[in-house]
């Protein structure tokens, strides 16, 4: 069996020595017997930091303390910052040609059982229909004896999501490789893990949703740093909105662009090539033609619509927390809204420009 674990890091040069760690004390690298050969490619993309120094100092030293006698790594910077680039990089690129699974995961989690690598493996080697898998979600906050009060809310709200089924956090996940490679993202996309999560339920924009495609691991979890800030909270949630949007305009757009057999994964690759700034210009149309609103209203009425999937006595509890995360939707929902026409005009004004100096020029 042979994996890859891609670590896509920004200026982590403070957390991913823990990360790392964390890392080795999985099973699968303590195990002399596990017969899994594992790669690690760290990814640091536009870092300003010592990130990749720092990487490849703690690799060297952990590779030392391994029990498992296949474990290779590489560090590959990348010059230019954004996920979206750095993903595509590592899943087309960097990661080994004929290996079975690719794990993706950020440079500064940490594991809670010695075992949650392996269980999402194995998830996908005892569920053939499944192609990606997930594990649980713990944020930092709710392993404090003593919270503040901004804590516990956090706590509170963890499962205020909306989301439906299993869902892909960028933060960790394991897929099968011949799926995964299948898959471009955008360059410039804000919720990457949102748009994958669709390309795989879909497969690719082609089929109706499959949601039995992204599976939860059970007994296994990791730690993330949770938002306590009022501040960086709603920063994180409109940039969600506004990322989400986004990403409703390139589903629109591909299948109403797709006269062909082809599946949304090889024309975003050859969108990519031909034309860098290509979603730049969809986002520009698609404020233009919607008018005064231009988010979608799911993204409204999400927090909501979640309280059907929940027993009545369970929902009526929890109708209070859900109807104020649904008032704070619709206020960032407004924001977010007001950003994309600024955004639009802007755009507008930069294209004017441009033209007037050719005209000048000329």
């Amino acid at each position: 069996m042979k994996i890859s674990i891609g670590i896509l890091a920004y200026n982590e040069f403070k957390e991913i020595p823990t990360t790392l760690r964390s890392l080795f004390n999985q099973s699968i690298f303590q195990d002399p017997n596990a017969n899994i050969e594992i790669e690690i490619i760290v990814v640091p993309n536009g870092c300003t930091d010592d990130t990749a120094t720092i990487s490849q100092t703690t690799l060297q030293e952990l590779e030392k303390s391994s029990q498992n006698p296949s474990i290779s790594w590489r560090i590959c910077e990348v010059e230019e910052a954004g996920k979206p680039n750095a993903w595509n990089l590592y899943v087309h690129q960097f990661s080994c040609p004929d290996a079975n699974y690719l794990f993706l995961m950020d440079a500064d989690i940490q594991f809670l059982e010695s075992q949650t690598l392996y269980r999402m493996m194995q998830t996908l080697e005892n569920t053939p229909d499944a192609w990606v898998s997930v594990d649980k979600l713990v944020k930092d906050v709710a392993l404090k004896p003593q919270k503040n009060l901004m804590e516990k809310l956090s706590v509170a709200v963890s499962g205020v999501s909306g989301a439906k089924s299993a869902w892909i956090c960028g933060q960790l996940y394991c897929t099968r490789t011949d799926i995964l490679r299948k898959i471009w993202m955008p360059k410039g996309i804000l919720v990457e893990d949102g748009f994958l999560w669709k390309m795989i339920v879909t497969d690719r924009l082609t089929s109706p949703e499959v949601l039995e495609r992204v599976v939860l691991t059970e007994s296994a979890s990791h730690v993330f740093e949770a938002y306590t800030q009022i501040n960086s909270l709603l920063h994180h949630e409109l940039r969600q909105i506004v990322g989400n949007t986004i990403n409703d305009f390139i589903y629109t757009h591909l299948q109403i662009d797709d006269h062909s057999s082809s599946d949304a994964g090889s024309l975003i690759k050859l969108k990519n090539e031909e034309d860098p700034s290509w979603l730049d210009n969809l986002i520009t149309t698609n404020v233009q033609k919607n008018g005064w609103w231009t988010i979608p209203n799911w993204l409204l009425i999400r927090r909501l619509q979640s309280l059907s999937n929940r027993p009545v006595q369970k929902a009526i509890l929890l109708f209070p927390v859900f109807f104020i995360a649904f008032l704070l939707d619709l206020l960032l929902c407004w924001q977010a809204n007001s950003q994309f026409h600024q955004w639009e005009s802007s755009r507008y004004r930069q294209k004017i420009a441009i033209k007037q100096s050719i005209q000048v020029t000329s």
